[in-house]
């Protein structure tokens, strides 16, 4: 080997040493992020001000001025994965992702300061089309969500129809074949009943006190495969558990059917539920009691890398405990999503909300633009 060969194999590892994540187990471990820029603005009283879901009902036409525009970054995101570890004929995989959507601190400048939150962490056994995981993951109801590149933390019309959760769970999945696929799951028995503020020791909840696990399960047929021509997905899926408040043990529950067809350009995706005490999962408004709702989307992408995507999602409660809250929320949104290269993209994103109040029955509305950037890396 000459002198130039081994100067240039130098530089090659040096290059590849550069790209490294060491780990104590000397197992391959992968980083990876989202930096997610939201230059934002409101023309009512969103809840979450880059990314609403709900119009406060805090400020009203005849109080003080509402609204209000500013950027953030709180929605980026940072991630481990560990992958290439063989136990016998299975393969073991985890990972662990964190974002700054956890508040901010108590100081003049705390909105520019995010806290950390703990978004998923698993652990996961692969082999054949059978795959056991364990840790904090999406849960197996309803996870399909709206197009979005501004709602990261939290999913595109979430409490307009769109069920989600991130909970404890252990699950097994399962290859059906011809196309079928299925899986169980044991669920850790959150109620969404936590207090609104910061706790250091939370204490129990409704879920907790019922001494036993919330149960989810999800039937699917076909999957999502954006490099085919043409593509179809469907799937049931369900969950119950058991709450007590005070000396009272309830039932809660939930059922969800949601889709995604696509030929060539155009697709749509959609989901309906119907369920009682879903509050941990934004049903009812994130109020107790029996709500019914669901969104739908149209999706055009004009080229290889821009894509148009609108819909519109409803949640009403029935007969919700806090129904004298809200009644009713209603959103719209319509983007335009960019991708400029794997590593960056941008979006310019609109929703119209309506949340109808109980104890006055008016209608609050929002308008709010988002332009969003990121880097993924």
């Amino acid at each position: 080997m000459t002198l130039e060969q081994i100067e240039m194999l130098k530089s090659q590892m040096a290059d590849l040493a550069q790209t490294k994540v060491e780990s104590a187990s000397r197992q391959a471990v992968k980083l990876s992020g989202t930096i997610l820029s939201n230059t934002f603005f409101n023309s009512g009283a969103a809840n979450w001000l880059e990314n609403p879901n709900l119009v406060d009902a805090s400020t009203s036409a005849s109080a003080s001025p509402s609204g209000s525009m500013s950027g953030t970054v709180r929605q980026s995101r940072i991630g481990l994965a560990m992958t290439g570890v063989a136990l016998g004929p299975w393969a073991a995989t985890g990972a662990v992702l964190a974002d700054f959507f956890g508040g901010v601190p108590g100081f003049q400048t705390g909105t520019a300061m995010g806290l950390p939150r703990l978004v998923y962490a698993f652990g996961r056994l692969e082999r054949g089309g059978t795959a056991i995981q364990i840790g904090q993951d999406h849960v197996l109801l309803a996870p399909r969500d709206p197009s979005s590149l501004a709602a990261l933390s939290f999913p595109m019309l979430f409490r307009s129809g769109n069920l989600y959760l991130r909970a404890p769970q252990m699950r097994v999945e399962q290859d059906l074949g011809r196309g079928w696929h299925g899986a169980v799951g044991i669920v850790a028995p959150l109620a969404g009943d936590a207090a609104n503020t910061y706790q250091f020791a939370p204490e129990a909840g409704a879920g907790e006190r019922s001494k036993t696990p919330a149960f989810q399960a999800r039937l699917g047929l076909g999957r999502d495969n954006p490099d085919a021509p043409s593509e179809a997905a469907f799937a049931v899926s369900g969950h119950v558990g058991r709450r007590r408040a005070d000396v009272t043990t309830s039932t809660s529950w939930a059922a969800a059917v949601d889709f995604h067809v696509r030929t060539g350009r155009i697709g749509a995706a959609g989901e309906w539920f119907i369920a009682e005490y879903a509050e941990a999962f934004g049903g009812a408004l994130s109020q107790p009691g029996k709500a019914s709702g669901g969104w739908i989307e149209g999706q055009l992408a004009l080229t290889t890398r821009t894509s148009l995507n609108a819909g519109l999602g409803i949640d009403q409660p029935d007969n919700a405990a806090g129904v004298l809250v809200r009644v009713k929320n209603r959103t719209f949104f319509g983007n335009v999503m960019i991708s400029i290269s794997p590593e960056l993209a941008a979006s310019i994103e609109y929703r119209w909300l309506e949340t109808r109040g109980g104890l006055r029955p008016v209608n609050r509305r929002n308008h709010h633009v988002n332009a969003a950037f990121a880097v993924r890396f």
